[in-house]
């Protein structure tokens, strides 16, 4: 009995409450090099809103789009590289190089939070 007892308490003191969370979103980056626009289409997000982050063509550039809709901006230019997800990205977000034309954006991540 008391083993019993003693082993439900260890296995209720291993339980902890846990904060799971999907973050997702998919968007299309637009650039066109020649005139230096860009077009954002957030097609959907976690959030509710897509951000990008455009490096390398002078001044940083950030686009934010609710779900569903558009935004442009300047700063597409040949060596330009650019980040995105659900959050304002960051310094040290991972740069990808920025094309002419269409990019399609996906990123998908579960974050546990232990409590």
């Amino acid at each position: 009995m008391k083993k019993s007892l003693l082993l439900a308490l260890v296995l209720l003191a291993g339980c902890s409450a846990a904060k799971t969370e999907k973050q997702s979103v998919s968007l299309v980056l637009d650039a066109d090099f020649t005139t230096g626009k860009l077009l954002l289409n957030c097609r959907d997000s976690s959030s509710g809103t897509c951000h990008v982050l455009v490096a390398g063509s002078g001044e940083p550039v950030f686009l934010s789009a609710a779900k569903g809709t558009t935004s442009e901006g300047d700063g597409a230019k040949d060596g330009a590289r650019f980040c995105a997800g659900t959050a304002v990205p960051q310094n040290g977000c991972s740069l990808t190089v920025l094309r002419n034309g269409e990019q399609i954006y996906r990123s998908s991540q579960v974050k546990s939070e232990t409590r």
